[in-house]
């Protein structure tokens, strides 16, 4: 995080006051280069650069990890600025910005769920961004994040044996939150819970061949294996 040093000198031009405020800005003194976007917008609204200096304002509360003022300036951006190249880093960090707010799994993931709405959102607007790669990332372990928080519900029911109840956490987690290691576990353990019920042997061994090819180790797998050994000998 950036000191917060002095108020700066506002020079006279638009094009001195963006100068310092970079010049700031790349010194990591995220105050005073504020205090300069700021004046830019206030003293030359309608300036040809105005997007440039309302992305740099976003930009300093980023870098000093006040990420919900910073999400509001990125906001700003692309409501007011919809021309400018700086739009889809706005769209892009404003959903970072979200990201950063959102709490542990097993907290309150309100933040995580607007994070991950941003972000799909980002990438079905701007397909040809060279951001998308970033952005699909984040989906990834926002899954994994939320994919967590449903395993916790699931293995509590599983382990009070309210196998109903836990199947409709892990079917929530195999439906919405694909790809990660949770969604893995989700699927190994809705077999096991089949199996245990004695119904629907054949969604059993789909799922867990699905777990056994999956392209990463893991140690499930193996359980998985003896599982499914286990269901075929029946």
């Amino acid at each position: 995080m950036g000191c917060a040093g002095g108020m700066p000198s506002i020079p006279n031009s638009p094009e001195e006051i963006l100068s310092k405020g970079d010049q700031y800005f790349q010194k990591g003194k995220y105050y005073p280069s504020q205090e300069l976007f700021k004046a830019f917008l206030t003293r030359h609204a309608g300036h040809e650069r105005s997007d440039y200096a309302q992305f740099m304002l976003a930009e300093s509360y980023f870098h000093m990890e006040e990420y919900a003022l910073g999400a509001v300036e990125y906001r700003v951006l692309v409501t007011n600025y919809g021309y400018s190249e700086y739009v889809d880093q706005g769209y892009f960090k404003e959903a970072l910005c979200s990201y950063h707010q959102s709490p542990k799994s097993q907290l309150d993931q309100t933040k995580a769920y607007e994070a991950l709405s941003q972000f799909q959102q980002f990438v079905q607007v701007f397909k040809s961004s060279p951001l998308v790669p970033e952005a699909e990332k984040y989906i990834g372990l926002i899954h994994e994040k939320l994919a967590g928080k449903e395993m916790e519900n699931a293995v509590f029911y599983f382990r009070n044996k309210r196998y109903v109840s836990a199947l409709i956490y892990l079917d929530k987690i195999i439906a919405e939150y694909p790809g990660n290691t949770q969604w893995v576990e989700a699927k190994y353990l809705k077999a096991k819970i089949l199996f245990l019920r004695g119904e629907r042997k054949n969604e059993a061994v789909e799922l867990l061949r699905q777990v056994i090819e999956y392209p990463v180790e893991l140690r499930i797998k193996k359980d998985a294996e003896i599982l499914l050994g286990e269901i075929e000998k029946g």
